[in-house]
């Protein structure tokens, strides 16, 4: 998404309304956990502060994750507050090219940022975990487990 700023610079103009919707390619997706993407839906602002513009946008949409159990696709809505400051001298990638600023790379990291790291599909059951020779030990059954091998040291102390 490439903003014009040149109403900014030569226009008088505090800020202008940033606002589209971008498609992301599906080669973006490679070596995420996003398996799909809706078309993404930004609006806001960017302001002009002397040497630097803050860009004030809402960026939302819905990313399809893979289940941490079923591996089944689940919806994951996200809508996301960005509050930048560019500055022609930083040192991010961006570059300030004819007057146009390409504000996708900004967008994208604040996407990558909100991935979550687990999310579980509605019909993923929360039933107890087992398998062969092997059992998911809970809070309780970790308190009425004692331990065979200290059974010997509980004689010492009856007193």
């Amino acid at each position: 998404m490439i903003v014009d700023l040149t109403k900014l610079v030569y226009g008088g103009l505090y800020e202008i309304p940033v606002s589209g919707e971008i498609i992301v390619p599906n080669n973006m997706l490679i070596g995420t956990d996003i398996r799909r993407i809706s078309p993404i839906k930004v609006s806001g602002y960017m302001r002009n502060n002397e040497e630097e513009y803050q860009l004030d946008i809402s960026v939302t949409g819905t990313m399809i994750l893979p289940c941490a159990r079923t591996l089944k696709d689940v919806e994951y809505p996200f809508d996301i507050q960005i509050n930048e400051v560019i500055g022609e001298n930083d040192d991010n990638s961006l570059e300030i090219i004819q007057n146009r600023l390409e504000i996708f790379p900004i967008i994208w990291q604040y996407i990558l940022v909100d991935v979550p790291l687990r999310v579980l599909h509605p019909d993923a059951k929360e039933e107890s975990i087992q398998g062969d020779g092997w059992r998911l030990i809970t809070e309780d059954d970790k308190k009425e487990v004692i331990d065979p091998r200290l059974m010997a040291l509980s004689e010492f102390n009856k007193e």
